[in-house]
């Protein structure tokens, strides 16, 4: 199971891209997404995943904004740096976690004077 504290570890370890996108593990993408998320990389060195909208931000991204490849039993995690889409190996659904923004030290502590007028 993914669970949050599995999420915050591989924002955590995968906080930058590889070098290159050849230290990528793309062959879990065709091994397990091709038949039901219709997977392929275009000749701009795009990951395209078929199963999102053509509108979605997530239908096309570049190689190199792509930190990670990772394998869960029943997933594919494809780690980007503000976001994670988790696409489902045996069916074509997909989720995806957006990490938001920390507030600063100054948003906290403005907040903490906002909170105490209401």
């Amino acid at each position: 199971m993914i669970t949050q504290k599995v999420i915050d570890q591989l924002y955590k370890t995968f906080k930058k891209p590889p070098r290159t996108a050849d230290d990528l593990d793309v062959d879990l993408l065709f091994e397990h997404l091709i038949e039901h998320h219709d997977i392929q990389i275009d000749d701009n060195a795009n990951l395209v995943t078929g199963s999102f909208p053509e509108n979605s931000p997530f239908y096309r991204i570049p190689l190199s904004h792509i930190h990670a490849i990772v394998e869960f039993e029943n997933k594919i995690a494809i780690v980007l740096h503000s976001s994670i889409l988790f696409l489902n190996k045996h069916d074509n659904r997909s989720s995806i976690h957006v990490k938001m923004p920390k507030k600063t030290l100054m948003e906290r502590f403005f907040s903490s004077f906002n909170s105490e007028e209401e």
